[in-house]
């Protein structure tokens, strides 16, 4: 994991709402746009942004890309 990765991991561990971690969700996907990040971290990313979801309070949905991202497009179509 690239030292970019790291960062964004931490700053999803420190998150205390569904709209801290969008806003983290969004920015990885810019990155990832900019090439500046693999697919592959941003989908790894995008597992912990969603896992992390799931403990703090609420019934948002955060928009990451990730395994539920993929489910939840394919499910759609």
């Amino acid at each position: 994991m690239t030292r970019r990765a790291r960062r964004f991991l931490k700053r999803i561990q420190r998150a205390r709402s569904h709209y801290d971690l969008q806003e983290i969700a969004s920015t990885i996907q810019t990155e990832v746009d900019r090439r500046r990040l693999t697919y592959d971290e941003a989908l790894s990313l995008g597992n912990s942004i969603q896992s992390y979801a799931d403990t703090i309070p609420g019934d948002t949905i955060v928009y990451a890309i990730s395994d539920r991202d993929a489910y939840r497009r394919t499910l759609e179509l």
